[in-house]
Formats: structure tokens, sequence, C-alpha cells
């Protein structure tokens, strides 16, 4: 098979010519053809909270109250832990027919939370970063190959002494550590950061100084425009800093209040910063940060997409599901992807 489309490399640069998927996948440019579809690589979701997808849309409330240690969140999920399983591979569904082929879930619910997740992420597209309670937990979690590394809340939760063994035990076991910080304000980030973290979560309301100092030190920073938005923080001045730093990603939290769609996280985040460009790499990046191969997603110019005069803004702005003609689950030969 051949298609003639427009492809979106993962910089954001548009490309024009013939997608061929004949055993091998590969792109040949060619300026003259007339495109019918657009090829993007798949999007990298590098933050989500897969394990609330049994308890979606609760009331509008604070952060703390909602998503707090024993709050809203962990009181519901307590009571419907037995349908965790199948709303967890729901989302996941959600989330790759949308485009998306790795999910970095914050796993909470210690070992038995990994084994639900584990059981439910069927199609292995999920980037597991656990959550032990104690030493010894981390200490096995760190011996599983599915376990890419630890998620932790912010420092407000947790000891520093214990936070810094976790620090140690993903250092000495080669995996991911990763942090929430600078959410709802500035105070929590110092911390984060001392600990050195593979991955900083939010850092909307962190102070420009906190957020040059993760930049120098090359810490890979997560945003979640429509999380930050729910909980009224959104911070348009550190949006605008973020969105030109190298390792700047996108997530979309909670399945609890955003549905797992980075087309959807993509489209939001377009009307707030404007820069197609840099919310289209964000949304990719995480392949490169993380070492994984994207799949390729092919949408059909038609209806949604027809009429388009930039492709790579028609995607970031309105792109849906409905959109995808096809999801090419192989590497891209030829051509720069």
């Amino acid at each position: 098979m051949e298609f003639k489309c427009d492809l979106i490399t993962r910089e954001g640069e548009v490309l024009r010519g013939i997608l061929s998927v004949e055993g091998k996948v590969a792109y040949f440019e060619e300026k003259n053809v007339e495109s019918e579809y657009i090829a993007t690589p798949s999007f990298f979701n590098s933050h989500i909270h897969l394990g609330d997808s049994v308890a979606k849309d609760p009331p509008f409330m604070p952060l703390e109250k909602l998503v707090g240690p024993g709050g809203f969140k962990f009181k519901v999920l307590s009571s419907l832990k037995e349908k965790a399983p199948d709303a967890i591979r729901e989302s996941i569904e959600i989330a790759v027919s949308s485009g998306t082929s790795v999910l970095a879930d914050f796993r909470e619910g210690g070992l038995e939370g990994l084994e639900i997740l584990r059981k439910a992420d069927e199609r292995r597209v999920c980037m597991a970063l656990a959550r032990p309670s104690t030493i010894e937990e981390a200490e096995k979690m760190a011996e599983i190959d599915y376990v890419a590394g630890f998620g932790m809340s912010s420092v407000r939760d947790h000891s520093m002494e214990f936070l810094e063994e976790i620090r140690k035990i993903a250092s000495k076991n080669g995996k991911l550590f990763a942090i929430h910080a600078g959410e709802r304000d500035a105070e929590d980030v110092d911390d984060a950061i001392n600990l050195e973290p593979d991955i900083l979560i939010h850092m909307n309301m962190a102070d420009r100084d906190q957020i040059k100092r993760a930049m120098d030190e090359e810490i890979p920073i997560v945003s979640c425009p429509r999380s930050n938005a729910f909980f009224g923080l959104l911070n348009m001045e550190n949006y605008e800093i973020l969105s030109s730093y190298e390792k700047w990603l996108l997530g979309t939290d909670n399945v609890m209040i955003s549905s797992p769609s980075m087309l959807a996280e993509l489209s939001f985040a377009s009307y707030i910063l404007r820069e197609s460009e840099k919310i289209f790499r964000a949304g990719v990046r995480g392949f490169d940060i993380f070492g994984r191969k994207p799949f390729i997603v092919l949408f059909h110019r038609r209806g949604n997409l027809s009429h388009s005069l930039n492709p790579l803004a028609s995607i970031v702005r309105r792109a849906s599901p409905s959109d995808i003609e096809l999801i090419i689950c192989a590497d891209l030969e030829a051509g720069s992807f």
C-alpha cells in the first residue's frame, strides 16, 4: 500500500511524499504529490494516573482535597478496587486509539497496584513508575523488569530520608526517579530538585529561578495543562518558559479529571500557548528522552482535516480519533521521522 501524505517529523518539520507500507515501511519525499493523508509519530503521554480510571469526573475541589494523601481520590479508589483492571484497560484502549503508544503511568497502590496495571496493560504500552510505601517494597519493585522506575508525589507527602533512599535504589538498579513538584506552589520544588530526579512533574507554580535551575540541570519537565486548569492552577508565564525547553513534555494526568487522549491535551494546550510546533514536539519528545520508538499514525485529510492550510497546526488543534485512518506498528525505514 502507498499513501500520498504530508509527514510531520518529531521535530515538527512537514515533508510531502509517499508513505509505502509493503513489508518494510518507508517514506519518500515527492513535493508535487497531492496529499490525501497526514502521517505523524505516535504520541508519548509523559504523565498519567491510570488507576483512577474507575472514578471519572468528580466535583471540582482543591488539589489537596481531591488527590492529596487521604483525599477524595484514594477514598473512592479503595471502595472500587475490583473494577480497576477493566477501567484501566479501557483507558489504555482510549489512549491507543487516539494515537498514543507509550503512557508513563504513576502507579499507586504498591505491589498490588503494580500487578493490576501489569495485567491490564495487555498491549505493553505503559512505562510503569511505581510508588512504594516502604524501602522493602521499593527494593522488590526494583527487581521487576516491568517497572521502569518510581513515581513519587510531592516531597510534602514523604520524609526526605525516605525519598533519598528511594532515589538511591532507583540509581542502583538503573530505574527512573520521577516526582511531582511546583503544582500548587513553589515550596516543594527545591527539595525535589535536590533529589536529582529524572523527571519533574508540573512545575507550573515554580519560581522562575527554580525552573532555570531544573533546565540547567537538564531535568525533563512534564506539563499537564488540562489538570492545572481543573484545579485553577494555570500559569501562562511558566508555560511560556517551559515551551522553549528542549526537554519539555506533555501528559494528561489523572484519568479521573481528563481523558487519556493526547490529542485532547495538545488541542487544549494550543489555545493557551498558540505555538503548534512546540506543543507537537512536547507530545512526541518522550521517545527521544526515554529511548523508545514511535509507531506511525496516519490521519485522513477529509472532513475535520480537509482544506487544512497547515497540517501540523491541524493535528495539534483539531485532530480527533475519528480522523485516524491507520496506526502502523512499525519503524520507518527511510526518510526523516
